[in-house]
């Protein structure tokens, strides 16, 4: 049985660019096949969101049942894309922004796109 202790992370998929820019958002779209529990890959988390041209996502944190996705490419800012996984329906997306509260997440351990323990 696996453990769930710490995160983890999917490798990049494209270079580390921060150049700054105006904020992104995001357009919701079909789940498709995202209903694994496991930490998912930067481009399986891709086909839940309508990211702005030129952006992909990196670096994948997970932790429990939330998913943190890093954007990479010219025009990002400084914030993450979070997804929830769920039984039954897979991951879905929860929001963008530059850090969320792990308690009001649910979380009981640090994870990196909490800005609290």
């Amino acid at each position: 049985m696996a453990s769930s202790a710490g995160p983890t992370t999917a490798a990049p998929t494209a270079p580390a660019d921060r150049t700054p820019s105006a904020t992104s958002t995001a357009t919701t779209k079909a789940a498709g096949d995202v209903k694994s529990a496991a930490c998912p890959s930067g481009a399986t988390l891709e086909k839940l969101v309508e990211l702005p041209k030129g952006l992909t996502f990196g670096r994948v944190d997970c932790v429990q049942d939330w998913a943190g996705a890093d954007p990479q490419g010219t025009k990002t800012g400084d914030g993450i894309y979070l997804f929830h996984h769920t039984a039954g329906t897979g991951w879905k997306y929860y929001g963008e922004g530059s850090g969320y509260d792990c308690k009001d997440l649910g979380l009981t351990e640090p994870a990196p796109f909490c800005i609290s323990d």
